[in-house]
């Protein structure tokens, strides 16, 4: 059973019998939700070693050292919380402990202090992060209203915008969707990757046409050769052929940058969280809207449009990909409080 312990390919095999012995003697006796909780966390670290290039744990404290640091940079630009961080970081912790290898996590100064002040900004961030205001259906309308997209980067971002409100997306699915999950016929949205989805089966949301025709510009744009009126080549990389859907835009803004379906690291196909940030933060500028948005605010924003226009909270569950009725019901809530009584009463004396 010790092949159910993660090791990444660069382990050495002088300490693979101490998470062994550790595996057979303890792991085995813990709770079950515990022993998935270790081995989904460190898995995670072990996917972003390979995915960034690194060679993960050896009996090297600046190796070590070097992957937690670069481990920590990418969580905190990810939208996941301060405590599920701070949990990942004690599972490498742990493992470090387990297999007898130099954990800067405890005895490297420079990391610990590294790792405390990204978190205290991530922390911040989390805070500002829950105070983004909903994008509602009105002024997503003022946004396609005064957005008049002028460069391929334009397009894209305003297809982003749109796409994340249809669909209810979160950035880290945002990332992930590829031109083959886009059914125009049927007016839907495979999403493959869900928080909430534990079963791996993907579920579908709605886009509109108006949607669907941003995002055919999109391609369309990114396909034609900027200042020569012909389409690329159809072997030229920074075509839209299949793959993922929206890709890094050069410098100019007018073509997309050569993709590579296998690159990893800073060159990897799928965009970072802090490229979907800058994005909201563009096409509000463009809009000359004030109130702060994020790529939070697509998806409560579309749950609260929907629950001012009557929908059901089984309807919002199906739009969202909610599994469980709380959040929709939440957002559900906070829609009626404009429609409550002392919003009838401030109507009525003209408050």
């Amino acid at each position: 059973m010790s092949e159910n312990i993660p090791v990444s390919a660069g382990f050495a095999h002088t300490y693979k019998h101490a998470v062994n012995e550790y595996f057979q003697d303890i792991f085995t006796k813990l709770p079950l939700n515990t022993q998935r909780a270790y081995v989904s966390d460190f898995n995670e670290f072990a996917i972003f070693c390979s995915q960034d290039g690194l060679a993960g744990f050896d009996d090297n404290m600046a190796n070590n050292e070097h992957c937690i640091k670069r481990y920590v940079e990418v969580l905190c630009q990810s939208p996941l919380a301060y405590r599920t961080i701070k949990r990942r970081l004690s599972a490498l912790s742990k493992f470090l402990g387990i297999a007898k290898l130099p954990n800067p996590l405890i005895q490297s100064v420079y990391l610990r202090d590294f790792i405390r002040l990204s978190l205290a900004e991530n922390e911040k961030y989390q805070l500002s992060h829950a105070q983004a205001v909903p994008l509602t259906l009105d002024l997503l309308n003022t946004i396609n209203e005064r957005v008049i997209p002028d460069t391929l980067l334009e397009m894209r971002d305003l297809a982003i915008i749109n796409l994340m409100f249809d669909a209810l997306l979160r950035a880290d699915e945002l990332v992930r969707v590829r031109l083959e999950h886009v059914n125009k016929r049927s007016n839907t949205l495979l999403v493959l990757t869900s928080k909430a989805d534990q079963t791996g089966k993907g579920s579908y949301r709605y886009l509109s046409s108006s949607t669907l025709a941003m995002i055919d510009e999109y391609i369309n744009e990114a396909n034609h050769e900027h200042g020569h009126d012909c389409p690329r080549p159809s072997d030229d990389p920074r075509r839209i052929n299949n793959g993922v859907l929206f890709r890094r835009v050069a410098n100019r803004g007018h073509a997309l940058l050569p993709y590579n379906e296998a690159a990893t690291g800073k060159h990897a196909a799928t965009l970072h969280y802090s490229s979907i940030y800058r994005t909201w933060l563009r096409i509000a500028r463009l809009a000359g809207i004030k109130e702060k948005i994020t790529p939070h605010s697509g998806r409560v924003g579309g749950a609260v449009s929907l629950a001012e226009n009557g929908a059901t909270l089984p309807e919002m569950q199906l739009a969202g990909g909610w599994q469980s009725p709380d959040m929709p019901g939440h957002y559900g809530q906070q829609a009626a409080v404009g429609k409550g009584g002392m919003a009838k009463l401030a109507a009525k004396f003209k408050r």
